[in-house]
């Protein structure tokens, strides 16, 4: 590695930028960054940027390289060589991994494990953010890989200048891509006028991959229409971005608050809506629950958009990653699998009075004083005092509910309730002799209310 005398205006004109887009987008809360850097033009300029802006900026810094193991194990040590005498030189602690015995195979699979590992050092080392060396001339070829794909507005606006983590299970770290205003050639001349010969990636002109069949293809034959075409397409990212943001905003008002379970969006917005911010807070509804809306299709969004304008109550949508979506009389719920509500033994359990037992996952009760932590109702005693036994709903069942003087359907009554269809069959029943005494978490049986002066007994029920 090489100096020489540095181009002082030239740098300090890309420097004042990069500086501006850190303080317009938002620095880490505690100045911790962590700085990915592969070698290439692009990752070096970060690193030796983020260096130079280190003390004004009261930022602490260090360099992260990961070998993705799909290149040549020279070529690979080769780069980690540099990017280590890179980071020592400019007194940045050096952290680095490789993927080789990941067995990855694709560009998908190698981005994850490098994100994947970028996320455990910062993790580990207490870095609130990770900075990456996208530039415009990136997001000019990302906006045409996803119009190409189909992509709605959300794929227009390309990558922002600041976002959560992209993969779930990392929501204290955010990422940064503070060059998103330079071009490729702009880092280049950055790295030169500092005396820096990157490492050329021949990987960089292997039209195997889709980008860089865009980037020495597509891109080539559209600026013969259009010599700015570039520069049009990262207008195009800015434009959509600003208008997606808007969107989410808006959509954000269909979201209930749900710091645990289910993500509840409610009905009536949602029909009212036009399609676009209908699609977003679905969208957004999704990413909430995961972390990040991968594997959302539009398929999966026109399958949502007709369970709300065409489902009935109870009517269920499984969706990627284990999501289900119920609708419900006010509100679309989406929820993990695992959390859905699981229909209750087939066999009834017996209840002794006073006494305990354990009906599928739930532990029931029958006490003389009421539980702290269950739900829980209380009646007479001697409407339980010839027995009690505690079951899931039958055909034909009927209860005398409180405050009636007739029987009404059991399947009646748990539809005026607004019990979904799909939880009907994880509501417990306490039965006696007589009849239904307690459906539980709902109603006891007018026959069964306490009496002023008589003895009485808790029913109860919890998760085991």
């Amino acid at each position: 590695m090489t100096t020489r005398p540095p181009g002082e205006p030239q740098r300090k004109r890309v420097e004042a930028g990069v500086r501006r887009l850190l303080l317009d987008r938002g620095l880490p809360a505690n100045r911790r960054l962590l700085l990915a850097v592969s070698g290439g033009a692009d990752s070096t300029a970060l690193a030796l940027i983020m260096a130079r802006l280190a003390k004004n900026l009261r930022l602490e810094l260090a360099v992260a390289h990961f070998d993705h193991g799909l290149r040549g194990r020279p070529a690979a040590q080769g780069e980690e060589r540099f990017v280590r005498h890179l980071a020592t030189s400019l007194d940045l602690p050096f952290h680095t991994a490789s993927g080789r015995g990941d067995r990855i195979a694709s560009e998908a699979g190698a981005r994850r494990a490098r994100y994947d590992f970028l996320a455990t050092v910062a993790e580990r080392e207490g870095y609130a953010a990770v900075a990456t060396g996208h530039t415009a001339s990136d997001q000019a070829e990302t906006v045409l890989l996803h119009l190409v794909r189909g992509a709605g507005l959300d794929g227009l606006a390309g990558m922002p200048a600041e976002a959560r983590w992209p993969f779930a299970g990392h929501e204290g770290i955010s990422l940064l891509r503070p060059m998103l205003h330079l071009s490729r050639e702009g880092t280049a001349a950055y790295c030169a006028a500092a005396g820096i010969e990157p490492i050329d990636d021949a990987s960089n002109v292997s039209r195997r991959y889709r980008r860089n069949r865009v980037r020495h293809d597509l891109l080539p034959l559209l600026r013969q229409l259009n010599p700015r075409i570039d520069d049009a397409l990262v207008r195009l990212a800015d434009n959509s971005g600003e208008d997606v943001a808007f969107l989410r905003a808006v959509a954000a008002e269909a979201l209930a608050e749900s710091k645990d379970g289910p993500q509840r969006i409610s009905r009536r917005i949602l029909a009212g809506w036009p399609a676009s911010p209908r699609c977003h807070a679905l969208r957004l509804a999704y990413a909430t629950l995961l972390g990040d809306g991968q594997e959302l299709t539009r398929r999966h969004l026109e399958a949502l958009e007709r369970l709300v304008l065409e489902g009935k109550t109870g009517d269920r949508l499984d969706l990627p990653r284990g999501v289900s979506a119920v609708l419900r009389r006010d509100t679309l719920d989406l929820r993990l699998e695992p959390d859905l509500p699981s229909a209750l033994p087939q066999a009834l359990v017996i209840l002794q009075v006073p006494g305990v037992a354990r009906f599928g996952s739930l532990v029931v009760a029958a006490s003389p004083e009421a539980p702290s932590i269950a739900d829980s109702a209380e009646v007479d005693a001697a409407a339980v005092e010839d027995g009690l036994c505690v079951r899931r709903r039958l055909p034909g069942d009927r209860i005398q509910p409180l405050g009636m003087k007739g029987h009404r359907k059991l399947q009646d009554f748990l539809t005026d309730l607004h019990v979904p269809r799909d939880e009907r069959d994880a509501v417990p029943l306490f039965v006696s002799p007589r009849g239904i005494v307690w459906v539980g978490g709902r109603r006891i049986a007018d026959w069964a209310r306490p009496r002023p002066g008589q003895p009485t007994v808790h029913l109860s029920y919890r998760p085991a």
